[in-house]
């Protein structure tokens, strides 16, 4: 029989979006740099392409037909803008390109802008701000691409965007843009200030819900770490929900994870490429925070499994990085009764918010009556669930999937939904798919967790959870740019330390060593020490001399660097006489120094003015030293200044 309550039954999602988190390594487009600016003066940023707008208000109406499907963005009509057929190139000073593309829907409460094609060339950085400038998200480069070529940008508030693609002149034409759809926010729940009837995501949960760092969380702060939120896509739409990484028998990194099957259908067409995974999105205490805090995100999964009856999602995550120091859940799956759960706790994301915790100190009931859960949702069968009404915290829309615990802190469901009585902020009850059910009920694979969970059919009952484990081995790479940031190719780069490797960047100043063993000890070195004379005239030698009678400063510290022609780490006459004698050819080698040094790209200067102090045992260092290495490492990127060469005209390549 149908159960009936006076409150409705509802499956506990939401729907939202809010900004896509990416692998990005920030920074500012090259438009807003004083060095461009003479460039850009002359091709300032093109007029917004402009897109019809949406009707609001009709689309609010047909929301509220469909609670279970209720969006806040929709897209506008197809686009296709791409490199070859949108925007504005740019060509800068030193032969590197910029493209910029400028859109803008009126009315509209924030942009979310999805690509069919994102590939970008090694040394590209892609950009998408607010014309303000308030907002700037990326810089994406090759490393946040997606196998299938797939992307997602946003949200961007208000109603215009601007992307804007730096590609080096040795890359030229290698990266692949093609924006094919814009969601348009129209419901003001997107973006709108908090209320507790406008869902959204951080500082949108009820007041009543508790941090997962206040005192009811502290002996939970290992669990934590597993449980994380999801932000899901789908063709009309896209939403929040809970889940956790769950542990397999054979103690492998094998990123599972578990969420609610109604998940995958409160939109149409999920597209699981696009489904976003942020891991410790908290408030560091327990009170609320002012601002929002920075998620751990993974971008992309599969789907392996999943059953209607127990109401379980089991997830393949894209790789997870070493670095994030996750926790994979145990769980329990002992046949069920009404006293082997004597308390529960669960912990989630309610609207998308912060992480939080809620407290159940009865027993766990086994719910022997049919659920029905609505239009869209189906009924569940009798005593397919666990009944829980946490004493402290509640649960709302977005907290989907989270899981349940037992007192060992082991997992024995996810949460389906309930009621909740709104006024008085309390959980009148919830409902838990059962894990114990969800192992082996289903008819194949596809539909049960045991062949994922134990592969090696141990027969288990048990897991204990586990730190997410650590790689075997670990990949180093970066990029190699002079200081006015040209690609250098073929350029010696020695790894040294408990491994003794050699390489050289490619055409595009990348280089990588792979396969090296985790845990170990590595220093970076790039060397280049031929052709001393590239660079140098009879022009540096007089912006030297000026800089020497402090006629005309050297406006850089890497330029600076470079007119310290004989190591000293100062700059005299001495250096003038030194490139004197390379460009008379008295000489064919600076005297202590090598052609070009090489440096951090992230090096800061404590005393741009004199870049050779302010630096442990001297001036800068000129290598990275990577110690006790748990994951890859992309960007170990260097500067190269070449000595002698003040006015940056010196050949990349020689």
């Amino acid at each position: 029989m149908h159960v009936r309550y006076r409150l409705p039954i509802l499956p506990v999602l939401l729907f939202s979006v809010s900004a896509f988190g990416q692998l990005s390594t920030g920074g500012t487009p090259p438009s807003f740099s004083p060095e461009h600016e003479v460039v850009f003066s002359k091709k300032p940023r093109p007029a917004p392409v402009k897109l019809a707008p949406l009707d609001a208000k009709t689309l609010l109406i047909e929301d509220s037909k469909y609670q279970e499907q209720s969006r806040f963005a929709a897209p506008l009509p197809p686009v296709d803008f791409s490199l070859e057929t949108s925007g504005q190139w740019v060509t800068l000073a030193n032969g590197d390109r910029v493209w910029r593309l400028a859109l803008e829907s009126p009315k509209a409460r924030g942009l979310i802008l999805m690509f069919d094609q994102f590939r970008l060339a090694a040394g590209a950085r892609f950009f998408a701000y607010t014309p303000d400038k308030a907002q700037i998200l990326g810089a994406y480069t090759e490393q946040s691409c997606l196998p299938d070529g797939q992307f997602l940008i946003g949200v961007l508030p208000n109603d215009q965007a601007v992307l804007e693609l730096y590609e080096p002149a040795a890359a030229a034409g290698l990266s692949k843009i093609r924006l094919n759809r814009i969601d348009y926010v129209y419901d003001p729940a997107g973006l709108a200030p908090a209320t507790l009837d406008t869902p959204e995501d951080f500082g949108q949960s009820y007041a009543c819900n508790i941090n997962v760092n206040c005192p009811q969380g502290q002996n939970w702060q290992t669990e934590k770490r597993g449980v994380g939120r999801i932000l899901m896509v789908f063709s009309n739409g896209s939403g929040w929900c809970t889940g956790s990484l769950v542990a397999n028998t054979s103690g492998s990194g094998e990123p599972y994870f578990l969420t609610a099957h109604h998940c995958q259908i409160i939109g149409l067409l999920p597209n699981f490429n696009l489904w976003r995974f942020d891991f410790d999105y908290e408030a560091s205490a327990c009170a609320n925070p002012q601002s929002e805090p920075t998620a751990k995100s993974v971008l992309g999964c599969t789907r392996v499994a999943y059953r209607h009856e127990t109401d379980f999602l089991l997830l393949k995550l894209n790789p997870i990085p070493g670095s994030y120091n996750l926790y994979f859940n145990g769980w329990n799956r002992t046949a069920a009764t009404n006293s082997n759960v004597p308390n529960s706790t669960f912990i989630h994301h309610p609207n998308g918010d912060i992480k939080k915790i809620s407290i159940d100190n009865n027993p766990a009931i086994i719910f022997n009556q049919i659920i029905n859960w609505g239009s869209g949702f189906g009924s569940t069968p009798a005593g397919s669930h666990w009944s829980v009404i946490p004493e402290e915290g509640i649960y709302q829309p977005g907290s989907s999937g989270c899981p349940l615990f037992d007192p060992n802190k082991r997992i024995v469901g996810q949460l389906h939904g309930g009621n909740l009585d709104t006024a008085l902020c309390k959980v009148v009850n919830s409902w838990f798919g059962r894990f114990d059910l969800s192992w082996d009920q289903g008819a194949t694979a596809d539909t049960r967790l045991k062949e994922w969970l134990d592969p090696n059919n141990t027969g288990a009952t048990t897991q204990n959870g586990y730190v997410q484990p650590a790689p075997t081995t670990i990949n180093i790479g970066g990029n190699i740019r002079t200081h006015w940031d040209v690609p250098m190719p073929n350029v010696l780069v020695s790894l040294s330390g408990d491994e003794t490797r050699a390489t050289r960047t490619d055409a595009s100043g990348n280089y990588l060593f792979s396969g090296l063993p985790a845990g170990l000890n590595y220093t970076i070195t790039p060397t280049r020490d031929t052709n001393d004379i590239n660079g140098i005239t009879t022009f540096d030698l007089s912006l030297i001399n000026k800089h020497v009678l402090s006629l005309e400063n050297l406006d850089s510290p890497w330029k600076i660097i470079a007119a310290d022609a004989n190591g000293s780490n100062t700059v005299t006459t001495i250096d003038i006489v030194e490139g004197r004698k390379i460009l008379l050819g008295l000489n064919t080698a600076f005297p202590n120094v090598s052609a070009w040094r090489f440096f951090p790209a992230l090096t800061n200067f404590p005393n741009p003015n004199n870049p050779f102090t302010g630096f442990p045992g001297g001036g800068p260092p000129e290598f990275l030293q990577l110690n006790g290495l748990q994951d890859n490492v992309t960007d170990a990127n260097f500067k190269g200044v070449k000595i002698g060469d003040v006015n940056d005209n010196a050949k990349p390549g020689g």
